[in-house]
């Protein structure tokens, strides 16, 4: 399947088509949504994607029920199951195939994935979107034996999110591309290698805020080691997608 439904209870959003896109096929496969919300995610997932069963869970009892009710209103009951925990407190091993962790800060995933490790590392894929930290989540990733499989740049509703998709595939720390900037994790070499097309404007962006940071401290007389490098890993990584495709 490939086509998401777009009924009014299953529309998505761009950022969380993508990530169900990314996510891939669901046939013979269980799903976990980690902080689930209202379920629409979960739904699509099922009906858009053919997931033979979804695992919803949230921290907050009330966005449960309201997937609990979305569910109930598609006769789906059999498709779910519910967890009101913290991140991957409440899951066992194996007992999803693939997980979705949208819409929260870099850290707080970064943090679900290490707190849940024995669970997170069981997973085929997971598929990440985070709305802040993109650094500090990538560079857990790369420092903790996962391997980013795929990235995506989606504009949506005038702001830019980067999705990772990735896989734990070692138990030793997974290097950078020799060609990528040392340290540099703001944005991702498999978005840079594939030409993302949001990607460079995304980058331009971030260059005018962080060039704008450092005017404003230069004016009271600092100049931020973590600003500059900042700036200049971002204009290389600039240079890299005008200039010959990185290999």
């Amino acid at each position: 399947m490939s086509a998401i439904e777009t009924t009014a209870h299953t529309k998505l959003t761009p950022r969380l088509a993508a990530a169900l896109e990314m996510l891939g096929n669901g046939e013979g496969k269980t799903l976990a949504d980690i902080g689930c919300d209202h379920g629409k995610f979960a739904l699509a997932a099922i009906k858009s994607f053919g997931y033979d069963g979804v695992i919803m869970s949230d921290i907050s009892a009330p966005s449960l029920d309201k997937a609990r009710a979305l569910f109930e209103s598609f006769d789906l009951n059999d498709k779910c199951s519910f967890k009101c925990c913290s991140g991957l407190d409440d899951y066992s091993e194996g007992e999803a195939d693939k997980a979705a962790l949208l819409g929260m800060g870099g850290e707080l995933i970064a943090a679900i994935l290490e707190n849940g490790k024995s669970v997170a590392e069981r997973f085929e894929l997971i598929v990440m979107q985070p709305m802040r930290g993109e650094a500090e989540l990538r560079r857990y990733l790369y420092k903790n034996g996962y391997s980013v499989i795929d990235e995506r740049i989606v504009l949506d509703a005038g702001r830019y999110y980067q999705l990772i998709c990735a896989k734990h595939s070692s138990s030793e720390n997974i290097a950078l591309p020799e060609w990528f900037p040392k340290d540099c994790y703001q944005f991702g070499a498999v978005a840079l290698q594939k030409r993302e097309k949001e990607l460079l404007p995304m980058m331009q962006r971030y260059l005018g805020i962080i060039e704008n940071k450092l005017a404003d401290s230069k004016r009271v007389g600092r100049s931020p080691a973590f600003l500059l490098r900042e700036i200049n890993n971002t204009k290389a990584l600039i240079s890299l997608y005008l200039g010959e495709r990185a290999e």
